[in-house]
């Protein structure tokens, strides 16, 4: 890690020479600047038009180290006990993995030259140092030396152990949830579900779109965890029998989450979930989302267009807002008036004008949208088309030269079409504005820490047009990955764009068969193609694709 001697170029040349700033995206931060007095890499990944993991990068890049992304990343226990917490939190560093003696690490600063010279105290020379976004290793390394201290989960099984002997014991429902939010959270889950039994209520966990059992309590203290629940998200803990929805916020370590709750009445009590979604997630670009080059060209083709409308289709939890926040990095949001109405407002871009609808108060995403029209838009981005008044509004503003995105459920980029006619969409109206489609799904990633190669079942690799006479990475579970082989996911998509053909086959009202026909003569790649190369280059496993793809 012989940085010292490195030349300082500036941040915004380094941006410029890799590609993610332009020379005008830095005359409009060095206005904001003025009016500010922050730095300009700080002015930048405030305006969203860069993000602390591409500074990160391109910092690495010039010093010669290797980049650290932290998505995904839980440190292993034993590599941070080699690093006092002090030393990490002044220096900025994350010890995050010890593999055969060496304690990799990530550091914010590669120019700090005392660095070294303190890692070395602690480890001698055997460190591997890696370059990463400094925010991220101040946030995880306050997070995971806190909670290696206070892990949340010892808490819980404390209480379980008393609840085993009394359940009736007495107890703080308010450090429960907080324990259970902080286990949750700290594991990376983007749900969590609260389910009772003839006898007992289970705590599950999504982590990478896969549901793990957490924690076992007795059932008499369910209804206790979700009026408490019920109560803080302004839900009427009265009603069991109906179905609720609520909200409430959660702060985790400084950084605040938007808890969206949903209770459903079951035999044996109140069904509990709540999805957790933080309020300063970071905006991707496309291509750091896992899509490939080929996709990320097919996507910019479509979200670059003047006018018309994009659809991303795909389940609950499958990053469809990811993406289209992703496609907004492409556009030149400096110069463009673009406008979105969410619910919520998942990510803040501070570049656009973004707007939460109220349902409660009559304020839905139509009505935004016919609002919107007057506000001078180029591009409008509705969080969801679900309904036909939203669809009639959105293809309006489609018609009326105007760049709509949005999302819609469907199990593929042609059903798409099939979705928007069941909501009473004209043919006509539909050829003339649909642009594209695209449909994606999240799958697990191979566990970068313990891969290895391994062979698969031969009729299954055929399912994916893959070969069975060569190897394919797996992972064989380790600490980082809890035993899983697999941490963090990636997306894979399917990506319709819309020809002369197809547009006809649009107005004429033909059938499926009909658009998978000529979908199939103009080399249309479904997801299984996309899963495919991704299997093939080991990021993900042909039983991962087809747990998700079928």
């Amino acid at each position: 890690m012989d940085t010292a001697q490195a030349p300082k170029k500036p941040i915004g040349q380094l941006l410029k020479e890799k590609g993610y700033l332009k020379e005008e995206q830095i005359d409009f931060a060095l206005r904001e600047q003025k009016a500010t007095g922050e730095r300009l890499g700080e002015v930048l990944t405030r305006l969203g038009i860069v993000t602390e993991f591409e500074m990160a990068e391109v910092l690495a890049d010039q010093v010669g180290l290797p980049f650290w992304d932290p998505r995904g990343v839980v440190p292993e226990s034993r590599a941070l006990l080699k690093i006092p917490p002090g030393f990490a939190r002044d220096r900025t560093v994350l010890p995050f993995k010890l593999t055969d003696g060496v304690l990799h690490v990530a550091v914010g600063d590669p120019m700090d030259r005392g660095l070294r010279d303190g890692l070395a105290s602690f480890v001698g020379s055997r460190f591997k140092a890696y370059v990463g976004p400094s925010a991220e290793i101040r946030k995880l390394a306050e997070r995971h030396y806190h909670f290696l201290q206070n892990p949340p989960e010892q808490n819980v099984q404390n209480l379980q152990s008393r609840l085993a002997t009394n359940p009736n014991a007495a107890f703080s429902m308010d450090e429960l949830w907080a324990d259970l939010l902080n286990y949750a959270i700290l594991h990376r889950a983007t749900d969590v579900h609260l389910s009772p039994t003839d006898q007992t209520t289970r705590f599950f966990t999504r982590i990478d779109g896969f549901l793990d059992l957490a924690f076992v309590f007795p059932l008499s203290i369910h209804q206790r965890l979700v009026s408490a629940l019920k109560a803080r998200a302004g839900m009427d803990i009265s009603e069991q029998r109906l179905p609720q929805d609520g909200r409430w916020r959660f702060e985790f370590m400084g950084e605040i989450y938007d808890l969206r709750i949903s209770t459903v009445r079951s035999p044996f009590g109140e069904n509990l979930v709540i999805r957790l979604l933080p309020t300063q997630a970071v905006v991707f670009p496309l291509g750091s989302l896992g899509f490939s080059p080929e996709e990320v060209q097919a996507m910019e083709a479509l979200f670059r267009k003047p006018y018309g409308m994009v659809l991303i289709s795909g389940p609950t939890g499958s990053g469809k807002t990811t993406t289209l926040y992703g496609a907004l990095r492409m556009l030149d949001v400096i110069h463009l008036n673009v406008l979105t109405a969410e619910d919520p407002v998942e990510y803040r871009f501070p570049l656009i004008r973004q707007t939460q609808v109220a349902e409660d108060i009559g304020y839905d995403f139509a009505d935004a949208v016919r609002h919107f029209l007057r506000q001078d838009p180029d591009v409008i981005l509705i969080g969801e088309i679900r309904d036909e008044k939203t669809a009639t509004m959105a293809l309006r503003a489609a018609l009326t030269g105007h760049l709509v995105l949005s999302t819609v459920h469907a199990n593929n980029a042609v059903a798409v079409i099939a979705r928007l006619r069941d909501m009473n969409v004209s043919a006509d109206v539909l050829a003339a504005t649909l642009l594209g489609s695209t449909a994606q799904r999240l799958v697990r990633k191979v566990c970068p820490f313990c891969r290895a190669p391994y062979r698969p079942d031969g009729k299954l690799l055929a399912r994916y047009g893959l070969s069975a006479d060569r190897d394919y990475l797996h992972g064989t579970g380790c600490e980082a990955c809890r035993g899983r082989g697999y941490l963090g996911r990636t997306a894979v998509t399917e990506i319709l764009q819309v020809s002369d053909a197809c547009r006809a086959l649009i107005a004429e009202g033909k059938s499926l068969q009909e658009f998978l026909n000529l979908l199939a003569a103009e080399g249309f790649q479904s997801m299984r193609h996309s899963a495919a190369q991704k299997i093939a280059t080991g990021q993900t496993t042909v039983e991962e694709a087809e747990r998700v793809l079928g």
